[in-house]
């Protein structure tokens, strides 16, 4: 009797010890904005944004320690709508992400499954891109998200607070339905008490593009049809973006990116500039207000934002947000992705909204 309560205590010890070792979390965050266009498709419209402030999703991540700095880990992570309660995409349920990975201490991770490509690591830099409102039109550099299937990465350690990232993604696989082709992405990042920096360089072997949603009617030397989703042969992206923390209460941004799409025999490309300044009254009430440049195709926006964000407790934050968005050429539209493009070269919108953390 008292060897079998030995081994019953032997056993318990090892199993809490083992359980101090893992972790699994689940964590995510819902965000919903009321939005106000003036013209949205030559109307003015009130609608729901779903992930105005930040991508509404709900995830599982996990670690195990297996000893000498090496660790196994995991992270599945789901979009969806909070408007109607749908996924995100039809045909992924995880589709913000699910890999799984080997890390160690000295030497780096390494993960394999479905990505973001690296274009993401500008966003940390770029605190004007806190509304979609402000990104790229029709996100076309990825930096609001731009997930890659069948992907290998390597995330270095960091040295002298810089980390390099690369990743290659097998032929079939990357963020659209239709990808053909394989991918390959880069990054440098840094970052120490007040300096962030980040480059990236991605390729991506055949997907598709909505030109639509960047306001053109015009694309690879095609006529846009309205919303209709074209294959290209290539995406090329480039970009770069900096902040710097002047004071406790100011910081400062500058991001410039590339996007070349080659097909049909064409090439056309998306460049955006963009400067930017939050500014805190108090820790949990910030206003930032940016300014970002496109040259698209042969046309050009401007895109002027405020964001006003009161922080209500550690997790839950309400926000006001105002843009204009300025059109010029006879190939474009104004247009604040994700809305219905201006019928007009201006298109001026105003949303509210609340985003939680769980």
């Amino acid at each position: 009797m008292k060897c079998k309560l030995l081994s019953l205590l032997v056993m318990s010890t090892y199993c809490v010890g083992a359980a101090a070792q893992s972790s699994v979390t689940l964590y995510g965050v819902v965000d919903e904005a009321v939005a106000y266009a003036n013209n949205a498709g030559g109307a003015h419209v009130v609608q729901m944004i779903d992930s105005f402030h930040w991508n509404t999703a709900f995830g599982i991540k996990g670690t195990e320690d297996l000893g000498g700095g090496l660790k196994a880990l995991f992270d599945l992570t789901s979009y969806f709508n909070l408007s109607n309660g749908k996924q995100f995409r039809s045909d992924s349920f995880f589709s913000g992400g699910s890999w799984v990975g080997l890390s160690q201490i000295d030497y780096g991770t390494v993960t394999v499954g479905r990505h973001f490509d690296y274009s993401v690591y500008l966003l940390g830099n770029t605190p004007a891109y806190n509304a979609t409102f402000f990104f790229t039109p029709a996100n076309a550099d990825h930096m609001a998200g731009g997930y890659i299937d069948n992907a290998i990465t390597y995330r270095s350690p960091t040295y002298h607070g810089f980390t390099f990232s690369a990743m290659y993604a097998l032929p079939g696989g990357s963020t659209d339905l239709f990808n053909r082709g394989r991918v390959v992405s880069f990054s440098i990042t840094y970052a120490d008490d007040r300096l962030r920096a980040a480059t990236v360089a991605t390729k991506i072997n055949g997907t598709n593009f909505t030109p639509t949603l960047a306001g053109m009617k015009s694309f690879l030397g095609q006529q846009v049809a309205p919303f209709r989703s074209y294959a290209v042969d290539a995406q090329n992206i480039y970009g770069a973006s900096t902040s710097y923390r002047v004071t406790d209460r100011l910081t400062g941004q500058l991001s410039y990116t590339y996007v070349a799409f080659e097909g049909f025999g064409h090439y056309e490309s998306i460049r955006g500039a963009t400067v930017s300044a939050v500014y805190a009254f108090q820790p949990d009430l910030k206003l930032t207000a940016g300014y970002g440049r496109y040259g698209i195709g042969s046309g050009a926006e401007s895109n002027y934002s405020l964001f006003l964000d009161k922080f209500l407790s550690k997790r839950t934050d309400a926000y006001v947000a105002a843009s204009l968005a300025s059109a010029s050429g006879a190939t474009q539209s104004a247009a604040l992705y994700p809305l219905t493009p201006s019928s007009t070269s201006r298109q001026v919108a105003i949303a509210v909204g609340v985003r939680h953390f769980f």
